[in-house]
């Protein structure tokens, strides 16, 4: 009898701590499940978009400036009509700052001059951080509920060719500049996943001079294609201008400028931006102080610090 009860209490113990067990790793599993399952779960997006379970989500999508993240289709910079002597590394935290989106990045660049008559230029946001409104997000066509995150810039890469200088006619300068399909987080309208690409024209002409210090005026004009997941118009394309005032010496620069570009969908294509630099030269290095204000189709006012290391080869 004592034995039957000894091993009939061993056997419940066994079973207790065998069950407990299991049941913790069932807990486990169904938690993780749980988790993963609502980080996919897209029920809200098709509800909310009322999707017709056939056309591709992305679809749904506009390819434009203002429905997607600062970084994804930005408005060129403006050129002075001339290509750099120098080697430039710069580093550019920049924080951009709308009702809906907050995005704050680290804007990279580096120029290699070419034989004192070219450029070569690789300019990338290797990361972001963002946080969306519901509005925004819903604006977008946004999948995730949270619309918070980080996401991988485009790689751009592109060349400056200066094709008229120090004459009687303003300095010219062709640029073409190409955008990969690199960027991530699509699914959060953060970049496009479509390659893209810009021609421009830049000139530029001293107009005044006091003591060091110059007054110079330029502008460019050109085109910017990209591929658009719309299924009716696979591309849009739109014409690019811009102009611009720098007040310089050896030791600063100051720059007012508009660029913009057109889009001929019209479906947020069409942004436009006002900006403001001042610059600190000192000899291997620059400062860069610039403020960006959307004025149409880009609703960010943006800040930022640069900082410019040089190398005259």
């Amino acid at each position: 009898m004592s034995l039957f009860f000894f091993i009939n209490v061993m056997v419940n113990i066994f079973l207790d701590i065998v069950l407990k067990r299991v049941s913790f790793l069932l807990l486990g599993i169904l938690f993780v499940v749980n988790v993963y399952s609502q980080e996919d779960d897209y029920e809200w997006w098709v509800v909310k978009h009322n999707w017709d379970y056939h056309t591709q989500w992305n679809h749904y999508m506009n390819t434009s400036a203002a429905y997607f993240g600062p970084n994804a289709l930005p408005v060129p910079d403006l050129r002075d009509g001339r290509v750099e002597s120098d080697y430039r590394f710069e580093l550019r935290p920049e924080a951009h700052i709308s009702k809906g989106d907050k995005t704050y990045d680290l804007y990279t660049s580096i120029i290699i001059p070419l034989a004192k008559v070219a450029s070569f230029q690789v300019f990338l946001v290797p990361s972001e951080y963002y946080k969306m409104d519901t509005i925004t997000r819903d604006e977008r066509f946004a999948r995730h509920v949270n619309a918070e995150g980080y996401a991988g810039g485009d790689f751009w890469f592109g060349t400056n060719v200066q094709v008229i200088k120090d004459r009687r006619f303003p300095d010219l300068v062709f640029s073409a500049y190409f955008k990969t399909a690199s960027g991530t987080t699509l699914s959060d309208a953060r970049y496009t996943d479509t390659p893209a690409y810009y021609l421009l024209l830049n000139g530029g002409k001293d107009v005044k001079q006091y003591g060091e210090t110059k007054l110079r005026l330029y502008g460019h004009l050109g085109v910017y294609i990209w591929q658009t997941w719309s299924e009716k118009n696979s591309q849009d394309d739109a014409f690019v201008y811009g102009f611009g005032a720098k007040l310089y010496s050896p030791k600063f620069y100051a720059t007012a400028e508009l660029s913009a570009y057109h889009g001929y969908l019209n479906i947020g294509d069409r942004p436009a931006v006002v900006r403001f630099q001042y610059g600190l030269i000192r000899t291997k290095h620059e400062w860069v102080f610039r403020y960006q204000k959307g004025i149409y189709d880009y609703k960010y006012h943006t800040f930022s610090i640069a900082y410019i290391y040089t190398i005259n080869p």
